[in-house]
C-alpha cells in the first residue's frame, strides 16, 4: 500500500465516512506496520491538543466542555482500535488496547492542560488539521509512552539570487523563468531580448540586458558570456564579481556596467565607487590591473590589451528603465486579460466563472460571470479583499480558518475541469482546499494541494485509490508567487489531468469511475462539513485567488494554455 492509499483512508475514518472493506483494509495496513503505530504515538496527543484549543474563545468553562468532548472522542477511536484488531486477526491485542486506553487518555489529559496554559500565556494559538495526518495505532505490541518530538533535518535550498523583474523578455534557453523564481549557481540564463533582475541574497542587484548569455558561478560570481550587464553592490556585497572571457571584474562597493561581446572585447564603466580588473583566472591575491572610479572606462580586448574609453559615464540606464518597461507591461497585461475574460465568459460550457473584480471591496458576494441569474453567485465568508495578480485587479485573500467562499452548484456531469490563478503563501495545512464539497458522496469533486505542494483531483466513490496527484508543484522557494493550475475528470477516458502554468504536468492517469460528477454545496479555499459530523478536519487555503473557473466539459491542451497564456502576469 503507497502512502497515498493510508493517508486516503485514514482521512475517511477521521471524517466518519469510512466503509466496512475501506475499514478491513485500514486495519491490515495499520497491524502490520510498526511505523504508522509510531506516527500515531508521536502525533495523536499533540494533533488533538492543538485542534480541541483552536478556537478564539478560551474561557474555562468552555476549556471544560472541550476537554470532556476530547476525552470522550479518544475513547471512541479505542472503539475503532478493536473494530479493527478483530477485522485483522489480531484478537490477543484487545486487552492490550483496553489496559492502554486510560492511560493515554490521561496523558492527552495533562498534555491538553499543559498546552491550553501555555496558549493563554503567549496568545500565540493558531488552528491545526487533526486530519489526514493524524495516525491510528494497532496490533503487535504495547505502545510506548510518548516520547520527545525529534527534531526533523531542516530543509535545504542552494539558491543564491531571486528573479526581481522580468520585462519583455524572449527566451532562447532551456531555461525560463518567471518573477519571484530563484536561481542556483550552475544554472544559465540565456535571453534574446528583454530586461530580466537579479537580487543576489548577499546584496547585490545584477539587471541583464538580451540578447545575452549568463552563467550563475556562486553567490558571489557570476560569468557573462555575452551581453550587457548592469550591477548595483551595497556595502555587505562588496567583493562581487563579474567574468568574463577577457577579464575579471571585482566591485568594491558600486555601481557598475559590463558589456561582453565574445572573441572581441569587455567594455567596464563605473557609474559610481570602484572596482578592480583582474586576469581572468587569477585568484583572489593576484595582482590588479586596472583601478576604475567614478565616471571611468575601459575596454580590454581578447589579448588582454587595454583602452581607456571617452564615453561620458553618468548614471546606471537600468532601473529606470526598467521601471517604464515594467508599467507598460502591466497595463498591457491587464488590458489584454481584460478583452479575453469579456468573451470568455459567453462560453456556454461555463458553469462558474469568478473574476473577483469587485466593484467594492467591502462586498459578501460574489458574481458569477458566466450567467445572468445569481443562483451560481458565491457567499464571501471571512476572507479581505486585495491586490491581485496585477495592480488594477482584485483578488480574495484567505488567512484563516474561517475563510472562505460558498456557493452551489446543481446538476451533474460527466467531465469536469476547474482551473485557477492562485497564490500560495503557506502550504501549513496537511491539505489546503482549493475546492472542497460539503459531503463526500459518489461523484462529488475535491481539489486541493497537500502539504508538499502536490495538486490532487479526487470523486466521491471512485473505487481503489481516488487521489490522483501531481509531483510536487510548489515548494518553499516559490511560495508568494502568482501561478495558474488546472485539473480535468475526462468523464469519456475514465482519467485524470493536471496541468501547472499552463503545461500538462505528468502523465494522463486513470481514475475508473462510471457515475455522473456532482458539486452541490461547496467552498473554495475551505471545507464545510456540517459541525455535527465527528473530525473537524481544517484544510482552509493559505493565499490569494484573483480567478476561479469551472467548466462544463473536459478541456484540452491548447485551451488551458490560452487560458494560462492570456492571464500570465509576467507576460
Amino acid at each position: 500500500m503507497n502512502e497515498h492509499t493510508f493517508d486516503e483512508l485514514l482521512s475517511q475514518f477521521l471524517d466518519d465516512a469510512i466503509g466496512d472493506e475501506d475499514l478491513d483494509r485500514l486495519g491490515k495496513m495499520i497491524a502490520g506496520d510498526e511505523s504508522l503505530r509510531q506516527r500515531y504515538r508521536e502525533e495523536v496527543q499533540m494533533a488533538e491538543a492543538l485542534a480541541m484549543v483552536a478556537g478564539e474563545d478560551r474561557s474555562a468553562e468552555l476549556f471544560a466542555e472541550r476537554l470532556d468532548q476530547r476525552l470522550e472522542a479518544e475513547s471512541q477511536k479505542f472503539d475503532f482500535l478493536n473494530r479493527v484488531l478483530n477485522r485483522s486477526g489480531k484478537l490477543a491485542e484487545r486487552s492490550v488496547i483496553r489496559r492502554w486506553a486510560p492511560i493515554v487518555a490521561g496523558a492527552l489529559a495533562a498534555s491538553i492542560v499543559i498546552a491550553f496554559g501555555a496558549g493563554l500565556s503567549t496568545g500565540l494559538w493558531q488552528g491545526r488539521h487533526s486530519a489526514p495526518s493524524i495516525a491510528s495505532a494497532a496490533g503487535g505490541q504495547l505502545p510506548e509512552p510518548p516520547q520527545p518530538a525529534v527534531i526533523p533535518q531542516e530543509p535545504v535550498d542552494d539558491s543564491v539570487a531571486i528573479l526581481k523583474q522580468v520585462v519583455d523578455v524572449t527566451w532562447t534557453g532551456t531555461n525560463q523563468y518567471e518573477v519571484g523564481d530563484s536561481v542556483s549557481p550552475r544554472e544559465i540564463i540565456e535571453l534574446e531580448s528583454g530586461l530580466v533582475q537579479m537580487q543576489f541574497f548577499r546584496g547585490a542587484t545584477l539587471t541583464l540586458e538580451g540578447p545575452a548569455r549568463l552563467e550563475i558561478n556562486d553567490p558571489d560570481q557570476v560569468m557573462l558570456h555575452s551581453g550587457q550587464a548592469w550591477a548595483q553592490v551595497p556595502v555587505p556585497a562588496r567583493g562581487f564579481t563579474v567574468l568574463t572571457s577577457e577579464t575579471k571584474i571585482v566591485d568594491l562597493g558600486t555601481e557598475f556596467g559590463v558589456s561582453a561581446t565574445p572573441g572581441q572585447r569587455t567594455e567596464v564603466r563605473v557609474f559610481d565607487g570602484l572596482v578592480e580588473l583582474y586576469e581572468p583566472a587569477s585568484k583572489p591575491d593576484g595582482d590588479v590591473l586596472h583601478s576604475l572610479e567614478t565616471g571611468q572606462a575601459i575596454s580590454v580586448d581578447v589579448q588582454g590589451r587595454s583602452t581607456p574609453l571617452s564615453d561620458q559615464v553618468t548614471a546606471m540606464p537600468s532601473e529606470l528603465l526598467l521601471r517604464e518597461k515594467r508599467s507598460q507591461q502591466i497595463r498591457e497585461g491587464y488590458r489584454r486579460w481584460q478583452r479575453w475574460s469579456e468573451e470568455f465568459r459567453d462560453d456556454p460550457r461555463l458553469l462558474l466563472y469568478y473574476n473577483f473584480e469587485s466593484p467594492d471591496a467591502t462586498t459578501s458576494t460574489l458574481r458569477n460571470q458566466a450567467s445572468d441569474t445569481r443562483k451560481l453567485d458565491g457567499a464571501v465568508v471571512g476572507g479581505a479583499w486585495t491586490q491581485g495578480r496585477w495592480p488594477q485587479k482584485g483578488a480574495l485573500d484567505f488567512k484563516r480558518p474561517s475563510d472562505r467562499i460558498r456557493f452551489h452548484v446543481a446538476g451533474d456531469f460527466e467531465s469536469l475541469t476547474l482551473a485557477a490563478w492562485v497564490r500560495v503563501d503557506g502550504l501549513d495545512r496537511m491539505l489546503s482546499s482549493l475546492l472542497l464539497t460539503d459531503q463526500w458522496d459518489n461523484g462529488e469533486v475535491h481539489w486541493q494541494f497537500d502539504q508538499l505542494g502536490q495538486l490532487g483531483l479526487s470523486v466521491g466513490g471512485a473505487p481503489d485509490v481516488k487521489w490522483r496527484y501531481t509531483k510536487p508543484l510548489v515548494d518553499l522557494t516559490q511560495l508568494g508567487q502568482w501561478i495558474h493550475v488546472a485539473s480535468v475528470f475526462d468523464g469519456g477516458r475514465q482519467t485524470v489531468r493536471h496541468y501547472f502554468n499552463g503545461q500538462r504536468v505528468g502523465d494522463e492517469e486513470s481514475l475508473q469511475f462510471d457515475g455522473r460528477l456532482r458539486i452541490g454545496n461547496a467552498e473554495l479555499g475551505n471545507w464545510g462539513r456540517p459541525q455535527w459530523q465527528g473530525s473537524q478536519a481544517i484544510r482552509n487555503f493559505n493565499g490569494r485567488m484573483d480567478e476561479f473557473i469551472l467548466i462544463d466539459g473536459a478541456l484540452q491542451d491548447a485551451e488551458i494554455l490560452e487560458i494560462y497564456e492570456t492571464g500570465n502576469p509576467n507576460r
